[in-house]
């Protein structure tokens, strides 16, 4: 080796020690590592270059998602490390290293790094890079995190891009292997429906739960290829009705026509109305009761008739409405017949007390049993993740959402 080279290395070898020497005496990091480098690793760091090409196109707009309420404790880590930031003051607390990872705790008496009360009842974890993953316990995600103290322990509020929060939506509504138009219409609706629900839980200090009571929120480990693609070729793409965004209703599968909600819920809009599929009685199901538990469930719901007389409802036939039935077909009530009274349930009663798929369904009295028999599954409104699929083989993302919303406008939100 050269003289000129030997310096070289030597230099680089100094410099390299000195860095690692400034970066442990600034960094603060506990002596618990939450495992970056295990199984997932490789399509985390697959995913986190494919981020930072997606960002350049992604929206400007943030969502605060209402992630871990409660907590008692949780383990925290970042594989980029992270700041632990005052609320108030915006003071930097302490700096945490990369891929180590610290325990918090919460109660009454405030909130607890490793043990030691730190000030104030809210804190930021705010990532060292923009493209940075934190793991909190077993989960994985992005952007940055407020936390609270409250009376029952720690909440985690993770602040994030719109279109990150829609790659952690996606696989959880939607089947992942499903045709990539399925995904970019279902990818679509979800950053709508996000949208449009901003503000849902402003009481509670976020926007939206990452539950069924919004939407299904997975974080980095419900995102694939795939949906991650589904999500930034519809970058900023939402649905809009008289400029604003529209309600993207979705459910399982119609059944062979969606509903209107109008006709279930009795306050109607111009683009969730009855939509026929191309294929019909798709999904179908059955319950099966005998007649005793049948009432036994209705008298333990208060809906005691006393012994079975006759069950009053018009045959299904799907896109045809009558007395019994929303134009759709779905059952709007039905009535049932007793030796001591009539009783009168919706249809929506009598998914929830019998468990059915579905309000789109047909009643039969069968040799001492109550055969229960339709088809879909969901409430039916708006788009069909199922008919989605049928469709994706022959139409883009954005025939698939002018079929379910009609009326509905396609627009780029910056």
């Amino acid at each position: 080796m050269s003289e000129k080279r030997s310096g070289m290395w030597c230099g680089a070898i100094l410099f390299f020690l000195c860095g690692l020497f400034f970066c442990c005496s600034h960094t603060a990091s506990a002596g618990r590592v939450i495992d970056f480098q295990g199984a997932g690793k490789a399509q985390r760091e697959a995913a986190s270059k494919e981020v930072k090409q997606e960002k350049a196109h992604a929206s400007l707009q943030e969502i605060r998602v209402g992630l871990l309420l409660g907590q008692k404790s949780v383990l925290i880590s970042s594989d980029a490390g992270f700041s632990i930031v005052e609320d108030g003051s915006s003071k930097v607390l302490t700096t945490i290293a990369p891929n180590a990872a610290i325990k918090l705790e919460g109660g009454g008496a405030g909130i607890f790094l490793d043990g030691k009360r730190l000030s104030g009842a809210s804190l930021r974890l705010v990532p060292q890079r923009a493209e940075g993953v934190f793991q909190i316990g077993a989960g994985h995600y992005r952007g940055s995190f407020f936390v609270r103290v409250e009376s029952k322990g720690l909440d985690l509020i993770e602040q994030l891009s719109l279109d990150d929060y829609v790659n952690g939506v996606l696989a959880e509504e939607m089947p992942a292997s499903w045709h990539i138009e399925a995904l970019k219409a279902q990818a679509v609706a979800a950053r709508t429906y996000a949208l449009r629900s901003k503000g849902r839980h402003r009481s509670e200090g976020y926007d939206v739960c990452a539950t069924t009571h919004c939407q299904v929120y997975g974080g980095v480990d419900a995102e694939t290829p795939a949906t991650r693609a589904a999500v930034a070729q519809t970058a900023n793409q939402v649905l809009l009705y008289a400029g604003k965004p529209a309600e993207t209703l979705f459910h399982s599968d119609s059944g062979g026509m969606t509903e209107s909600r109008e006709a279930l819920w009795g306050a109607g809009v111009p683009y969730l109305v009855p939509v026929k599929e191309d294929v019909q009685r798709t999904s179908p199901w059955q319950v099966i009761l005998s007649e005793t538990d049948f009432l036994r469930k209705l008298a333990a719901a208060g809906k005691e008739v006393g012994s079975l007389k006759k069950i009053g409802l018009s045959p299904l036939v799907i896109g045809r409405g009558d007395a019994y039935r929303t134009p759709s077909g779905r059952v709007s009530h039905m009535t049932i017949e007793g030796s001591k009274r009539i009783v009168e349930l919706t249809g929506s009663e009598m998914r929830s007390l019998f468990g059915l798929k579905s309000t789109l369904f047909d009643v039969k009295r069968e040799k001492g049993q109550i055969v229960i028999a339709g088809f879909g599954s969901g409430h039916g409104l708006g788009l069909s993740q199922h008919g989605a699929e049928r469709l994706a083989g022959r139409m883009k993302y954005d025939a698939i959402l002018a079929h379910y919303y009609p009326g509905t406008k396609l627009e780029i939100q910056p």
